[in-house]
């Protein structure tokens, strides 16, 4: 039977790879402080990134000058620049203090040999963007502005909350413009559905917590 990968509810550290640092001696580390950007939109790299430390934020530079969020990469993830698409214009910054090692194909290679489950941990960790972004594609395609909301607090209840009296309440942090960029809607969108809910008396959110009524989550 094949192995069941989790399924991701943020754009954030996918499926990590820890043992691949026992193989940073073949690539060149490079660190970064806050804010510094790590790749400029389009440079050509011709190199895997992997996250040693902190976090670097990749983002897709619109035609028009606006920057689009993607996804974030932790510790012990993969950055794929080791190949390069025409006009992708996508840029890497680090969010955090970080720091990185840089990959060459024959160093990856080296590395492969040395040791072959390498490969499959780099294959889970590339497959869980697939689907994560896939799977972002359908709900998209499928589903009201309204319904993909109601879904994403609806996994994060059952996911990261817990239940008490009927509430389900979910300690965690996230910004009307996080909400915004997971689920592709425009910030306005996502304000104004949060605003409907909270007065039907379906959800409340805060800063840090985000409380959701059983009755409509169950």
């Amino acid at each position: 039977m094949g192995e069941i990968l989790k399924n991701y509810i943020f754009p954030d550290t996918f499926y990590p790879v820890p043992k691949f640092k026992d193989y940073i001696y073949l690539g060149s580390q490079r660190s970064y402080c806050k804010g510094e950007t790590v790749l400029l939109p389009d440079e050509v790299l011709g190199r895997i990134i992997f996250v040693l430390s902190g976090k670097l934020n990749v983002s897709k530079i619109t035609e028009d000058g606006r920057e689009k969020f993607v996804y974030s990469a932790g510790q012990f993830c993969f950055m794929d620049r080791l190949f390069t698409f025409e006009n992708d214009h996508m840029q890497i910054v680090a969010i955090e203090d970080s720091k990185v090692c840089l990959f060459s194909k024959e160093q990856l290679l080296a590395a492969f040999k040395q040791d072959e489950e390498l490969i499959i941990d780099v294959l889970r960790h590339y497959d869980s963007k697939v689907y994560y972004f896939m799977n972002l594609n359908s709900e998209i395609n499928l589903y009201s502005p309204s319904v993909r909301l109601l879904r994403l607090f609806y996994e994060l209840s059952h996911s990261k909350g817990e239940y008490d009296k009927g509430v389900w309440k979910v300690e965690i942090e996230l910004t009307n413009k996080k909400i915004s960029e997971i689920t592709g809607l425009h910030y306005v969108t996502v304000s104004k559905i949060l605003g409907s809910l909270k007065k039907a008396g379906i959800l409340k959110k805060r800063k840090s917590k985000i409380i959701t009524i059983n009755e409509h989550f169950s």
